[in-house]
């Protein structure tokens, strides 16, 4: 099963966004099958996103970056049959949030003869060193990673 939806919406005026914040959000789902075909075209669904969004290049690729990482996660390690992402851009910041419904698996143990660059097991300090939040929530319906950093415009473009 693969759901993808893009949409752009502004905040219901009964809740008002807090004081220098923009009231309008965009918003992408994506719910794919928790397979290593899965992150080179959620890599491309999300830039596109991130595109449309005006997001500079380097936000965009640290956002990318981000999203592959923890969807890499889950799609290698949860044992999930599916990985849901949600990328959330507001005007100063984009949360990402990558849920799967597995119970992660052992991590298979280091030989000698691997280095220990080939053990991995950095992906979250590489989160965590382009977010400003990173929350990681494990229980019996799988593990929710929400990461936040800050959206700079791409003053670049024209339109």
């Amino acid at each position: 099963m693969i759901v993808t939806a893009d949409v752009h919406h502004a905040i219901p005026a009964a809740s008002p966004a807090p004081a220098g914040r923009d009231e309008t959000e965009s918003s992408a789902l994506w719910v794919m099958p928790a397979a290593p075909e899965t992150a080179p075209i959620l890599r491309r669904l999300l830039r596109r996103a991130i595109s449309r969004w005006e997001v500079a290049g380097e936000t965009g690729e640290a956002v990318a970056l981000v999203v592959t990482e923890l969807a890499g996660n889950a799609i290698r390690h949860s044992g999930s049959t599916d990985v849901a992402v949600l990328l959330t851009r507001h005007q100063d910041r984009i949360v990402i949030q990558v849920k799967d419904t597995g119970r992660w698996l052992p991590r298979p143990p280091c030989t000698e003869t691997d280095s220990e660059e080939a053990c991995g097991g950095r992906g979250l300090q590489l989160v965590r060193a382009y977010t400003t939040r990173c929350t990681v929530t494990s229980g019996t319906s799988g593990t929710l990673v929400v990461a936040e950093m800050p959206a700079t415009p791409d003053t670049g473009r024209t339109t």
